[in-house]
């Protein structure tokens, strides 16, 4: 046998019989390095399939809305001043270059020291954060990469879930791969949330420090990167526990970057703490300003703009305000708004540029959030007399002029009208005022006569081609439609006042000038079409008539502007108070009115009478000044004289001062700031003087009626009244002519025959010369060296006379408004015309009397 002995001498065993290791019993049989080692090389290579597969799906995803989200900015006209803005988010998007080296690297020493190295994840800055999570603690830097905090606000959202991570890990690999480090810095620091209501540094720089990013230093960007991380701890005008976190971290900030070689420690340790403005918490259309902001909105959505655009497409808008003007309507409203008995009393303002149409400057109210009502564009209170120059314009369309005559009497009753109109107080001018005293004066009666006569469509049609809507309320053919019954608007009322200052150019009224996207591109800009809706020549003489008004009539605070103004004054009752005007430059509009417009304003700011040449010329004079200073003095183009049709008469004459009585529909009685002067008339007298013609009567009689008695004012060169007898009056200068002339017709004194003779010598309480002819009746009157030449007919003195003698309006009825050198001088504003308007002034107030036509002998 071959089997082999044991040692021990007992029997020899075979192979097969040898001893084994005995088998692993219970948990060894499952975990030994065979099945962890597989297992390992399972997961790994799942793993890796697993973000293959991650890497093959997922893709970078378009931005999300809220990232994208952009401020809109509106500007003041100037294109660089800000008005306000409109944001979802308050996000103002700039480019790398503008973001200082200062605050990068801040923000990199605070957020993610290894930025510049990293692949767009850290597995240390994972680990680091797990194992702070894990004690308690806040991670000094936190667990994620700039590059992932940027993908995660700029991509994904705020979910708490292992996809959004998964997805985000991916994503932020792919970006870093993608995108330069810098602009992925720039990128984060865009959309980062920095407290405050702000998204992104440059809102968030002029939140913290008023500036600019591109201004920052490097303890402003170091305190920006300091308070980025959590603004709710970290900003230190939110509490004293707040204040010392902050310290600590901008302490922090400024070793990272030591640390990373941004800065030397000697310069870390100079840095100290900046300064750091509170929050100003406000509302967006807070304040007045809060109503341009309003309009501009309702602007851009007309123009097509949806409201995600608007608040969310950063926009740069530049408007039509002006800065200077839009603080001046503030103010003016501020200084001259009453306050005794003001509760409730509503101030609108309004400017446009003339031609243009561009609003330049609006008073809605006192805060666009408390009262969303605007007081200058929604309310449309009756405008009253402020709308007389438009009728004056359709009737110079329609062969009348300036010295067209119509009836000042009170009340103003044909059958036809219904109720009577009256003047205010009931004030009589006589029955044949020219149309330009009755602007000057307002005068209610004469307007309605002149209605009348044109028919109200007319005058309608001339205040819809100015500027008042279509569709204003009570807007409708009647004769009454001249004193305003119709609600307009502050804004439609300075952009009617627009058209005459723009010589008859109507442009409708706008805010938004232009618009450009986030990119700078122009996406929209205004096209200004105005166009011809008066001729140059009925604009020119409406607005002569209007610096008359401002000169000696109802409209008088305007003077205090200084420089060419027309203006008008208008009182609806006792509800409404108005101020419209304009220079060649700037058209504006003053409404006053209470609580909805139907409550009476009389007793506000202790005036029994509340009208339109108080309160409400004073705010517009002190709006204009302000909107005005520094701008240069322009001159109206000259008047244009318009000659009524068929008449011999037009241009400027006497007639124009009938009465020299002063008595305003508008007048307010508030006393005028300074002395009295010529330009501030003095109140009309119950009885009659030297200068005041009497009431005419209705019928001629043989005796001298109150019409034809009396010569009124101070005559230079002309002679008015009825013949009847004896001449008599006090001359006050020198008569040197001839008298040569017709007088034929039988006077009320029984006067037939011709006058042909000659006055000459130095007159002083009467008349040297000779006459020839038969007088009967009585010449009462003021001569001042002058010649009258004329016919006189019936009593009625009819014809040319050098200084334009008032025609008569009717038989018997004589109405002389003459006046004297001295007065005629100060109706020629030597210091507001040229040479040119002063000698064209002068000679049509020379010109001949217009005849009045027969048809209108029975409104005597």
């Amino acid at each position: 046998m071959s089997d082999e002995t044991p040692a021990d001498g007992g029997p020899a065993r075979s192979a097969k019989y040898r001893a084994r290791p005995p088998k692993k019993t219970g948990w060894r049989r499952i975990f030994n390095w065979k099945t962890v080692g597989l297992s390992a090389l399972g997961f790994f290579l799942l793993v890796v399939a697993g973000v293959g597969a991650a890497f093959a799906l997922i893709d970078v995803p378009e931005p999300n809305d809220f990232s994208t989200s952009e401020t809109t900015i509106v500007y003041f006209a100037d294109g660089e001043t800000e008005l306000g803005r409109f944001s979802a988010e308050n996000r103002e998007v700039v480019d790398s270059d503008e973001i200082p080296e200062t605050l990068k690297q801040a923000t990199v020493a605070a957020e993610d020291r290894s930025f510049y190295e990293n692949a767009g994840f850290s597995v240390t800055g994972m680990a680091r954060a797990a194992i702070d999570t894990l004690r308690g603690e806040a991670s000094a830097g936190g667990g994620s990469t700039i590059t992932q905090q940027y993908v995660k606000n700029y991509y994904l959202t705020q979910d708490r879930t292992i996809t959004r991570k998964l997805r985000e890990l991916v994503i932020s690999v792919k970006i870093d791969q993608d995108v330069d480090k810098d602009q992925i810095l720039a990128d984060y620091l865009n959309t980062i949330w920095f407290g405050r209501g702000t998204y992104g540094v440059q809102t968030a720089s002029r939140a913290y420090f008023g500036v600019d990013v591109a201004d920052l230093d490097l303890a402003q960007s170091a305190a920006l990167a300091a308070i980025l991380r959590s603004p709710a701890r970290y900003d230190p005008t939110l509490g004293a526990e707040n204040a010392e976190r902050f310290e600590q971290r901008f302490r922090y900030v400024l070793e990272g970057m030591v640390q990373t070689g941004a800065i030397d420690r000697a310069t870390a340790q100079a840095t100290k703490l900046p300064e750091i403005l509170p929050e100003q918490q406000k509302n967006r259309y807070g304040g007045p300003n809060g109503y341009l902001l309003k309009m501009v909105r309702d602007e851009l959505l007309a123009l097509g703009y949806d409201e995600v655009e608007i608040e969310t497409g950063g926009l740069r808008v530049t408007t039509t305000f002006d800065e200077q003007a839009q603080a001046a309507a503030i103010e003016a409203v501020r200084e001259e708004r009453p306050t005794e008995n003001a509760d409730g009393v509503h101030i609108g303002i309004a400017a446009v540029r003339p031609g243009d149409g561009g609003v330049a400057a609006l008073y809605g109210g006192p805060d666009a959030v408390e009262q969303g009502y605007n007081d200058a564009v929604d309310a449309t209170p009756q405008a009253g007399s402020v709308v007389k120059p438009f009728t004056l314009a359709a009737a110079l369309e329609n062969g009348y002029s300036l010295n067209s005559r119509f009836d000042g009497n009170s009340p103003f009753d044909p059958p036809e009208l219904g109720p009577p109109v009256n003047n205010q107080g009931d004030q009589d001018y006589g029955s044949a005022v020219s149309l330009e005293y009755s602007l000057e004066k307002s005068i209610n009666t004469a307007f309605v006569d002149l209605t009348m006569e044109l028919g109200s469509e007319t005058v309608v049609d001339a205040l819809t081609r100015a500027g008042v809507p279509e569709d204003a309320p009570s807007l409708e053919p009647n004769p009454r439609v001249t004193l305003g019954i119709m609600g307009v608007s502050a804004l439609d009322m300075a952009n009617s006042y627009a058209t005459l200052a723009a010589q008859g150019m109507r442009a409708d009224t706008y805010t938004v000038s232009t618009v450009t996207d986030a990119d700078g591109a122009v996406v929209y800009e205004r096209e200004v079409a105005p166009k011809r809706v008066f001729e140059e020549d009925i604009t020119a003489d409406v607005t002569y008539a209007l610096t008359e008004t401002v000169r000696t009539g109802t409209a008088y605070a305007a003077a205090e502007l200084d420089r060419p103004v027309a203006a008008k004054t208008g009182t609806h009752e006792d509800l409404t108070a108005w101020f419209g005007g304009y220079t060649p430059q700037l058209a504006a509009a003053v409404t006053y009115f209470r609580g909805d417009g139907t409550e009476s304003l009389n007793g506000v700011g202790g005036m029994d009478h509340f009208s339109g040449g108080g309160y409400p010329g004073e705010t517009w004079t002190a709006f204009m000044q302000g909107a005005l200073e520094g701008e240069p003095e322009e001159e109206f183009p000259e008047p244009a004289g318009i000659e009524a049709e068929g008449n011999t008469g037009g241009g400027y004459g006497d007639d124009s001062y009938d009465n020299d009585d002063y008595s305003d529909d508008d007048y307010s009685g508030r006393e005028p700031s300074g002395d009295p002067t010529d330009e501030q008339p003095d109140e009309p007298t119950d009885e009659p003087t030297d200068e005041t013609p009497d009431e005419p009567t209705d019928e001629p009689s043989d005796e001298p009626t109150d019409d034809s008695g009396d010569e009124t004012g101070t005559q230079w060169g002309s002679e008015s009244g009825s013949d009847s007898g004896d001449e008599s009056g006090t001359d006050d200068g020198t008569d040197s002519g001839t008298d040569s002339g017709t007088d034929s017709g039988t006077d009320s004194g029984g006067d037939s025959g011709t006058d042909s003779g000659t006055d000459s010598g130095t007159d002083s309480g009467g008349d040297s010369g000779t006459d020839s002819g038969t007088d009967s009746g009585t010449d009462s009157g003021t001569d001042s060296g002058g010649n009258a030449t004329g016919t006189e007919t019936g009593g009625n003195a009819t014809g040319t006379t050098p200084g334009s003698a008032p025609a008569a309006r009717g038989a018997g009825s004589l109405v002389a408004a003459g006046d004297d050198l001295e007065h005629r001088l100060q109706v020629v504003d030597h210091d507001r015309i040229g040479p040119v308007s002063l000698a064209f002034s002068l000679l049509m107030r020379l010109q001949p009397e217009p005849v009045v036509p027969a048809d209108r002998a029975d409104l005597a």
